[in-house]
């Protein structure tokens, strides 16, 4: 059944659809960067006598391809975006499968075959492995073809990550891409289990925009009121907990500062799903029997 879920998440319309709007953000992202480029080529060819063409020249040079995916990467408005349509698209395309098979006559195939435990562990390990093998095929896909076609893999000097070796800076990447996955996964999870106190299709598909949007709103009044609970909601702001892991190269916070805000909101969503996923058996199986 796992294989068969999986296989069906890729094949459906949303997937093509999800892919699509990625690739369009992808694009506006590498026309923004494209752009700037631009700009330091017009000041290169002004003939300004203040101008210095030897730091201007190595500015230009290091728009990398590599630095394409890393201006989409770090972006807090581009990837931030991306990270959004990615909530959006997995909870419309799977944050209902389980509420339809309660409200309909599924549950009772299902029950006569395997327990309702076995079918929902097979239906969060099913979508736990579409969408980590989604994100992170995406984005490799897109960072092989920008270094094909956009120069290269090299460090550029206006990297936002500063000097590392080749490997360390790959590594870097897919440690942030990973991290993006881990996060989307927790919430669609939280999603696929919360029939158990949301009873409108259509409120399960946009819980995790809902999520997000709550995030920000208690940050945005809660955080205006002190400096203590600014810091604090700081941890479940989206921009915070994916792009703090940069700050490890290029910010005054400390090491363990940068880990907490990155993974502490994580955590508690983890926590949250095991206590749902529990109650969730313990409810929808007995009504199967």
């Amino acid at each position: 059944m796992i294989l068969q879920e999986f296989l069906r998440y890729y094949k459906s319309k949303f997937n093509a659809i999800l892919t699509v709007v990625l690739s369009i953000i992808v694009g506006a992202s590498y026309y923004s960067t494209y752009l700037q480029k631009k700009e330091w080529v017009d000041v290169m060819h002004s003939g300004a006598k203040d101008v210095n063409v030897e730091k201007v020249s190595a500015i230009i040079s290091g728009y990398t391809g590599s630095y394409y995916f890393e201006s989409f990467l770090f972006s807090s408005d581009y990837n931030s975006l991306a990270a959004l349509i990615l909530l959006i698209g997995f909870g419309i395309s799977l944050g209902s499968i389980t509420f339809k098979s309660v409200q309909s006559n599924y549950g009772t195939m299902v029950v006569t075959r395997m327990s309702y435990k076995n079918y929902l562990k097979k239906v969060l390990i099913a979508q736990a492995l579409y969408m980590s093998t989604y994100v992170i095929g995406f984005f490799l896909i897109v960072f092989v073809l920008t270094v094909l076609f956009l120069g290269g893999i090299l460090i550029s000097p206006n990297s936002f990550v500063g000097n590392l070796s080749i490997m360390q800076y790959l590594a870097f990447l897919g440690i942030s891409i990973i991290h993006l996955s881990v996060y989307i996964i927790v919430i669609i999870l939280i999603t696929t289990v919360s029939p158990l106190f949301l009873k409108n299709r259509y409120v399960i598909q946009l819980f995790p925009f809902i999520i997000i949007m709550i995030t920000y709103f208690i940050s945005n009044v809660l955080g205006n009121v002190n400096e203590d609970l600014a810091f604090l909601t700081s941890f479940i702001v989206l921009d915070n907990i994916l792009f703090s892991s940069i700050g490890l190269f290029n910010s005054s916070k400390s090491t363990l500062m940068i880990i907490m805000t990155s993974s502490i909101f994580i955590v508690i969503s983890m926590i949250v799903f095991t206590f749902i996923y529990k109650a969730n058996i313990k409810k929808f199986g007995q009504d199967y029997i």
